[in-house]
């Protein structure tokens, strides 16, 4: 078990906490304008509609709840006045069989206060997982008959009232029913969610690594890569995200593991990272450097302790910082001015939820103003301002 004592925050000097909530466990917090949209990771809450204009004080609008108890949305992303949430079997909830309602639910959220649920699009099995979006296109990690393990899905919804399913991508040994041989990893070999960056998306393949992929005609996806380093991390890949700039005259992308709550015969090997990769030929995609929190740096590590990294901000601004949130280690800053050799420049660790002996940070958004707002995965809400 790690540490149960109630540790106060610990923080850089560079770091001001503003604010901490007690809400629910979050598994995706985005941020559009002056709103904050919180998916929770267990019902019976679903999706959290916060007004975060004072960001000491920030204020519930509307609670939309699963619609069923073998559902979470724990997912959200919202584009002007739709928002779109997962729809995926909640774990330990029941049978596969016994489950329906797998796929995306869309929102009217003109009125923050009384969302209104336009339509449900069902995909298949345990449903949708982790998603990019922008204003044409919704780019969903779900299930399809026929496959083994989570593909892309990829739909037009440019009239939300009825979203179109264009194309779909996969990695061989998915499409079985289509004649492809399993892959020897089964359900591990599959994408965890892939993000849109121009013509490319960046996908991170869970058990089998990353790869981008070609989207220039958006009816046939076409894979430019795919890399299974064998990094000394055991854990398996959450996030792929292309910098939108260059850097040092190179295209950059960076990535996160996922630490997996139960490490089995992984404990005592190195726990998640967060990587720099060189992408300037996105056919051969080049990692140039991992970094390690060590255990150390923070007061929750140990046995027991859920300690790697997970998720990060999925957006890269021009002063190239990366947020990472890292579980028991709480948010971590990156600085990837310098892909090469990328530098810490302050963190955040929260104390843990009610009645939780460890914080699990969980997922991050930043808003216009420069503020940062991050999960727990068990309970809470921290919101901090950086000072550099």
């Amino acid at each position: 078990m790690a540490d149960d004592r109630n540790f106060a925050p610990a923080a850089s000097g560079n770091i001001k906490h503003l604010c901490r909530l007690e809400t629910a466990g979050g598994g995706q917090i985005t941020i559009e304008g002056h709103y904050a949209y919180i998916g929770h990771q267990n019902g019976p809450e679903g999706t959290t509609i916060m007004d975060i204009s004072d960001p000491r004080n920030p204020k519930t609008l509307s609670v939309v709840m699963v619609p069923n108890a073998m559902t979470h949305t724990h997912k959200v992303r919202v584009v002007g006045d739709v928002m779109i949430v997962n729809c995926e079997q909640q774990p330990g909830s029941g049978r596969r069989e016994n489950f329906h309602d797998g796929g995306f639910r869309v929102f009217d959220v003109k009125d923050r206060a009384n969302p209104r649920l336009i339509t449900h699009v069902k995909t298949h099995g345990k449903g949708a997982h982790r998603f990019d979006m922008d204003e044409n296109h919704v780019y969903i990690s779900t299930e399809v008959d026929g496959f083994v393990g989570n593909i892309l899905a990829i739909y037009d919804i440019r009239n939300p009232v009825r979203p179109t399913k264009v194309s779909q991508w996969w990695l061989p040994g998915q499409n079985v029913a289509g004649g492809e041989a399993p892959h020897p990893r089964k359900t591990e070999h599959r994408l965890h969610h892939a993000m849109r960056c121009g013509d490319e998306m960046y996908a991170g393949y869970w058990g089998s690594g990353l790869a981008i992929v070609d989207v220039s005609d958006i009816g046939n996806p076409r894979t430019l890569s795919h890399c299974e380093y064998d990094p000394p991390s055991p854990e398996p890949t959450h996030t792929f995200l292309k910098v939108p700039f260059r850097i040092g005259g190179r295209s950059i992308a960076v990535s996160t593991e996922e630490e997996r709550a139960r490490r089995g015969p992984d404990a005592g090997r190195p726990h998640a990272p967060f990587r720099t990769w060189d992408v300037s030929d996105p056919t051969k995609p080049k990692l140039l450097f991992s970094h390690h929190v060590p255990e150390e740096g923070a007061p929750y590590a140990g046995p027991g302790a859920r300690f790697g990294a997970h998720q990060l901000r999925e957006k890269v601004d021009p002063d190239c910082l990366c947020y990472i949130t890292w579980f028991a280690a709480g948010l971590r800053i990156l600085d990837i001015g310098d892909p090469d050799a990328p530098k810490e420049r302050g963190f955040f660790i929260p104390q843990p939820g009610a009645g939780m002996t460890q914080p699990y940070t969980n997922d991050v958004s930043r808003d216009a103003r420069g503020l940062i707002f991050f999960t727990d995965k068990a309970r809470g809400l921290d919101v901090i301002e950086c000072n550099f």
